[in-house]
């Protein structure tokens, strides 16, 4: 199996999740070998041309292939489809977009992008409520599969519950912008500050310089320069180690289809507050959690001022074992394969 996507000059989520799902494959099943190769399709313009270029045509190199399954972000993803079929190779494709994305806000990009998907074999969900969140042809079966988690997030130990009566934790940690609820994060601890609550934050990652300045400016407005703490990107282990110190994660994200960080939070005890993303809304309906309507950021204060901070914890350390039990690597590994399997039997 070639696991094809993702680009190493643009590391994120989904570069992870490739790495680790290769990873898994070779580790936890002996009827399938993984391999990874990238796509280099990210952030694409003249200068990425030739990696594009040199990742396209390794596409040549097939042998002993059973299978591609690739991780679709961008146009020139799906792009690749027509090309493997005529290389005569089985295709199962992996959505990493939501509803906001610009493939499917466009009208022309939506019926582009249903049109090359049709050449896949099968379509290999993230979660079982992705096919209501973006455009799919219906004809091209759907098996849902699970997103790979680092290791350690899987091995953090349960933590003792804080003291109840200290101050509310609260975290945010990706790549800083609007769009992924950044500002709201600012705009959340100044509302649970107004409603009498004792708050400390932290917002862990990075972003270019005039969102950076922003921000400041935005903390400072608010009064909130002793309590709302910027932190630089952190290593996969200091990050899980930062979720597992907090009560609450806020990820009023309008951008994420499946944001891995609410799945690590969870594991991590962390309670998550999230946008109403279908996507952010299944791993809340399952887990436990807080789906604040249009992102309201006054809803979400409300919500989190009611709560039982003792029952909170308690009802956080509850849905840990059981993200990390649902997302072991072999199990992980298994419904994967099923879905691959499947996939090399149907008639074409």
């Amino acid at each position: 199996m070639i696991v094809l996507g993702g680009s190493p000059h643009h590391p994120g989520g989904l570069e992870g999740f490739c790495e680790r799902a290769t990873t898994a494959i070779n580790r936890h099943t002996t009827g399938w070998t993984a391999e990874w190769r990238p796509s280099d399709t990210a952030s694409a313009g003249i200068r990425r041309l030739p990696a594009i270029y040199r990742a396209w045509r390794r596409l040549d190199r097939l042998e002993g292939v059973a299978l591609v399954w690739l991780q679709w972000s961008t146009l020139l993803d799906l792009m690749l489809l027509p090309r493997l079929r005529a290389l005569g190779v089985r295709v199962m494709v992996t959505p990493h977009l939501g509803a906001n994305s610009r493939l499917q806000r466009v009208p022309v990009l939506r019926a582009l992008c249903l049109r090359l998907l049709r050449h896949a074999d099968r379509l290999a969900l993230l979660f079982p409520e992705q096919d209501a969140e973006i455009t799919l042809p219906a004809a091209v079966p759907r098996t849902p599969v699970r997103t790979f988690l680092p290791e350690i997030a899987l091995a953090s130990p349960d933590r003792p519950n804080p003291n109840p009566g200290t101050a509310l934790h609260l975290i945010h940690a990706g790549r800083l912008s609007h769009g992924k609820g950044t500002f709201r994060m600012v705009a959340l601890c100044a509302a649970l500050r107004a409603r009498g609550l004792t708050v400390e934050g932290r917002i862990v990652g990075r972003a270019d310089p005039a969102t950076m300045a922003a921000l400041v400016r935005a903390i400072d407005e608010a009064g909130l320069g002793e309590t709302l703490t910027l932190v630089d990107w952190l290593d996969e282990a200091a990050l899980i180690a930062a979720l597992a110190d907090a009560d609450i994660l806020v990820h009023l994200s309008e951008l994420d289809s499946y944001p891995l960080i609410v799945l690590e939070a969870l594991a991590a005890g962390t309670v998550p507050v999230v946008a109403d993303m279908i996507g952010a809304g299944a791993m809340v309906a399952r887990y436990g959690g807080f789906v604040s309507d249009g992102s309201s950021v006054a809803a979400a204060a409300d919500w989190l001022a009611a709560q039982d901070r003792v029952r909170l914890r308690h009802d956080a350390a509850v849905a840990a074992m059981r993200v990390r039990q649902d997302h072991r690597w072999p199990a992980c590994v298994d419904r994967l394969v099923e879905a691959a399997n499947l996939t090399m039997s149907a008639r074409r």
